[in-house]
């Protein structure tokens, strides 16, 4: 009988540590293009970096959630 009580407190507390929120996934891109200068070597590597983290859902609930309207102008 005393295995079942501490089975039974033990499992919850098993099941949340399980549960732990784990760090999001923190992604680079870097895009490298070529560039004409004025000045000698005239033509040079040119770099842009993005970082971005990874999440489940749209966390800002101000956001809209649905597709624009389109709008056609005159």
């Amino acid at each position: 009988m005393q295995f079942k009580s501490i089975l039974f407190v033990v499992c919850p507390v098993i099941t949340v540590m399980a549960l732990e929120r784990r760090a999001a996934a923190v992604f680079t891109a870097e895009k490298v293009y070529h560039t004409v200068i004025d000045q000698s070597p005239y033509l040079v590597d040119r770099t842009t970096t993005v970082i971005w983290t990874e999440s489940a859902s749209i966390r800002d609930s101000s956001l809209p959630t649905v597709a624009p309207t389109p709008t056609i102008v005159y």
